[in-house]
Parts: C-alpha cells; structure tokens; sequence
C-alpha cells in the first residue's frame, strides 16, 4: 500500500513502544516464550532473534542460558530492549538491523520470528528476500522458527473499550481506525493514533501505520523452499507438532538449512 510516505515514519516510536512495554511487559506469555524456549533447549550455539522489540521474548532465553543477538528497525524499542535486559541482569547484544539487509553468513544455529514480526515487512519481494538472507546467516543444519498469522480478511470496527495504560499518573491510550483489507496483496492495514494524557489534558500524539502482510500454508512452505529450506514442518497454536487450523491465531513454522 503506497501510504505517500517514506517507511521511516512508521516505525514504532518512543509513545508505540510505551504502550507495548505498559501492555505487555517482560514475563507476558502467549504461550510462546515456553513454546520457542522449548524448541530452542538444545541449541549450543548463537541465536538471532530479528525484530527483537522490547525483549519479550529474548529476555527468557538468556535466563535460560541461550547465545542470543537481535536486531530491530526501532530506536525506541532497542533502547527499552537495553533498559529491560539491565534491569533483568542479562547483557544485551542488540542492535539496529532489518531483516533483508542483514548479512552475517553461517553465524546461527538457530534464527526465531515470534510474535508474527515477519508480517511487518512491505511486500512479497521484500519477504522472499529475507527469507533467503536469514538462509544465508544460519549455519549447515540450522534452523529457521517463525510465527505467521493466519490470513483474515476482517474489517468490523473495533466497539469496546479503549486500549489504554497508566505510565504512573499520565494516561496512554491507543486507538485504531481506517482498517483497509486488500485480498489480492494479502494485506491488512490500520491506522494507530497512541496519545498520552496528563490531568485529562492531551500531552503527545504519535501516528503508526500499521501494515501486516498474510500468508497461505502452502504458500508460505513454498516460499521458504524458494529461499533453500528443507524439512519445512508447521505447529499449529504454540502446541509443538500438533497440525495448524484456521481457528488458530498463530502458525510457526519451522524448516532447516541444508
């Protein structure tokens, strides 16, 4: 979707990753941080984890005692990344990067997407691109974990409450409108407006549009065979080897580097 303007501008920024921190804070599980902990149990070498965040999920697998970088296209969530692991006691090797451009060939023995990150990515080209980097950076028999949301084509407003979180006494709400889907792009598209509140009176406003590409399973296993995966297995809700549904939010998929 030509938004008109450059990609930087939407990028999560200092009030996006407030709210992400308030709303979700080191320790919030979906089920995933056990699911990659236990998939990742028996990796002795270096981890990537790209669009890294907060450190949601980075952040356990160095208490258990994983080798894990990452990167992130956000300032603002590498910074509160850093802030988080010093506060937890684990070092933080993290680091600006995005994921069709970063090159560090045979480094990994594993590479993790949680979270349905890979979505954020522009087009179809830019994820074929990434997938084939990502084959790159892993070493021989190396694996590639990532979560993909299933495709929705839902577009009904959103009627409840408004999403919000205190930051001791300022208020920080978030608010979605202008859902767009396009089928033939596979691509669902939102305006967010995050503003901060102090006394009742609006103190900062941050726009993000939030665009996320969906993918089919025979399509996505395609895709990773493109870029050179083998082995390509998919689980269905965070429940390790149990077939994906449509009923499921989330499907991760999970093939090697030969």
């Amino acid at each position: 979707m030509d938004t008109g303007f450059d990609n930087t501008a939407w990028r999560y920024g200092p009030l996006a990753t407030l709210f992400y921190e308030l709303d979700k804070p080191i320790g919030t599980s979906f089920g995933d941080v056990e699911f990659y902990a236990d998939r990742l149990r028996n990796v002795s070498g270096p981890i990537l984890e790209p669009a890294v965040g907060t450190g949601r999920i980075l952040i356990p697998l160095l208490e258990q005692g994983l080798t894990v970088r990452g990167y992130d296209t956000s300032v603002s969530m590498l910074e509160q990344c850093r802030v988080n692991c010093a506060q937890r006691g684990v070092k933080a090797d993290v680091f600006e990067g995005d994921m069709t451009t970063h090159h560090d060939p045979g480094a990994f023995e594993a590479i993790v997407i949680p979270t349905g990150s890979f979505a954020l990515l522009p087009d179809r080209e830019s994820a074929q691109t990434a997938l084939t980097v990502m084959h790159e950076n892993l070493a021989p028999a190396g694996r590639l974990i990532v979560d993909i949301e299933p495709p929705s084509a839902g577009t009904a407003p959103d009627n409840g409450p408004v999403p919000h979180q205190w930051s001791g006494s300022d208020l920080v709400t978030l608010t979605t409108w202008r859902t767009h889907v396009d089928p033939v792009a596979q691509r669902t598209t939102r305006w967010l407006r995050y503003e901060a509140w102090k006394d009742g009176t609006l103190t900062r406003t941050e726009l993000q549009i939030f665009s996320l590409l969906w993918f089919g399973l025979a399509e996505f296993t395609a895709m990773l065979h493109q870029a050179g995966f083998a082995n390509v297995s998919v689980h269905g809700g965070y429940r390790a080897g149990t077939a994906p549904t449509a009923a499921d939010d989330v499907w991760t998929f999970e093939a090697t580097r030969t």
